[in-house]
């Protein structure tokens, strides 16, 4: 199966810990990754994981000085707690080609994950539960962000009742964040919950190749009862080299979910503004 890997931006892993930390405002550059689980490559290994390198970058140049240009760097590591349940580590660095005072790590995630089992004959569920650590300086400096908390269920259709190749998954996910403040440095007010809902349609050649698409969307309430709408979404198309070596291209766009009149909804899979592409380089071991 191949492993995806999605420099997203705007965005921090859905899969993990993204609805826990949705931030006040978007990072250029962020990573992403598919909800699969990575599974050991033999039966009697207990520790498996990748390290990513991605480059992103924004689809038009307009000359102004609003193109995004980045890199992207990300690991994971996974520990087989047993044959249900697995922790899983990840961290990652973000780097702004053209300013460098924008470098900056991702907050460190750890999570507990149940492998997922059959829920009558159409679907398999798994659910995990995490914590983060404020390791960017958004989170710690800007947000006071103490640690965040989340749960979230993964859904998938049976594979016996698609065609070879095809795979549906989706996922709910629910945080909690803990500030010092209700309030950032910056003057606009934390998000105190929040919640990610995902689906996603791969389908994978006999070649090796994979073509998937992902959709997110998101919502976060402020201290003061506020409300925040976002989205995100991905088309890729990725080729495992062999049991090592995973590469992918792909475009990605990202944005509010509401209009600036707060009633209607906008959520284009591309726009010349905000739309990026990417590509990466993943090493599996």
């Amino acid at each position: 199966m191949f492993l995806a890997m999605r420099p997203l931006a705007g965005v921090i892993a859905v899969a993990l810990m993204a609805s826990m930390a949705f931030a006040n405002n978007n990072n250029n550059s962020a990573i992403t990754s598919s909800l699969n689980i990575q599974a050991p490559k033999k039966e009697t290994s207990r520790w498996s994981g990748f390290v990513n390198v991605s480059r992103s970058t924004s689809v038009n140049d307009f000359k102004d000085g609003s193109r995004n240009d980045g890199m992207d760097y990300m690991g994971r590591a996974i520990y087989k707690a047993s044959d249900n349940f697995t922790l899983m580590g990840q961290a990652g660095y973000s780097q702004d080609l053209k300013y460098p005072e924008s470098d900056d790590f991702s907050d460190t995630s750890l999570s507990l994950n149940r492998r997922s089992v059959e829920f009558g004959k159409t679907f398999l569920v798994g659910y995990r539960v995490g914590a983060t650590a404020p390791t960017s300086k958004d989170s710690a400096k800007r947000q006071s962000l103490i640690s965040a908390v989340s749960t979230g269920v993964n859904v998938a259709i049976n594979p016996a009742r698609l065609i070879p190749g095809l795979a549906v998954k989706g996922s709910l996910s629910l945080g909690r964040n803990i500030h010092t403040y209700e309030t950032a440095l910056d003057g606009r007010v934390n998000n105190q919950y929040s919640s990610s809902q995902m689906l996603s349609v791969e389908y994978e050649f006999t070649s090796g190749i994979t073509l998937s698409s992902e959709f997110v969307h998101k919502n976060a309430w402020t201290y003061q009862g506020g409300m925040r709408d976002a989205f995100e979404t991905t088309q890729e198309v990725g080729y495992q080299l062999n049991s090592t070596f995973a590469f992918g291209l792909g475009h990605t766009n990202s944005g509010a979910t509401l209009r600036p009149n707060g009633s209607d909804y906008s959520t284009q899979i591309y726009d010349e503004n905000t739309s990026m592409f990417y590509g990466s380089v993943t090493v599996l071991f």
